[in-house]
């Protein structure tokens, strides 16, 4: 399955990536739409975290209304299905899951709807990375 990773240390804590998530969703800049975070471990630690689209979601089963849904290897949220209850945010064991500040619809990595993740693109120290399976990646290179 395809996600993005943290390519070990480095991370400078600067959130370019959440806002390129956000701008890349919303066309508006604003952290708290973001489906990537930096998380901030003392002594001076940051780390970002974002859904790694686990093969037996325990977000999906939370959902009251099935609107957490698999397709393929990604787990996505229909957000016209969402009802906002928040069950998916609660069951969720990476916190990856959050509810849209202004629509007030659960949200988490989407991978970019299969363009190149912003977060990736647009990182200035380098360290995140889209893991691509070996057998979709040997796909990409025959074609």
């Amino acid at each position: 399955m395809a996600r993005i990773v943290y390519a070990g240390e480095g991370c400078t804590g600067c959130k370019t990536c959440s806002v390129a998530c956000t701008y890349a969703h919303d066309r508006e800049f604003n952290l708290r739409a973001s489906r990537i975070w930096v998380v901030k471990e003392e002594p001076a630690t940051d780390y970002p975290a974002t859904c790694v689209h686990c093969a037996k979601p325990r977000c999906q089963e939370a959902c009251p209304v099935k609107a957490v849904i698999k397709a393929g290897d990604l787990v996505l949220v229909d957000e016209g299905a969402c009802i906002g209850c928040g069950a998916c945010i609660e069951a969720c064991p990476f916190g990856a899951i959050t509810l849209h500040p202004a629509r007030r619809v659960a949200i988490k990595c989407d991978l970019c709807r299969g363009e190149e993740p912003q977060c990736v693109k647009f990182c200035p120290a380098g360290v995140l990375k889209l893991q691509v399976p070996a057998a979709i990646a040997q796909e990409k290179r025959v074609k």
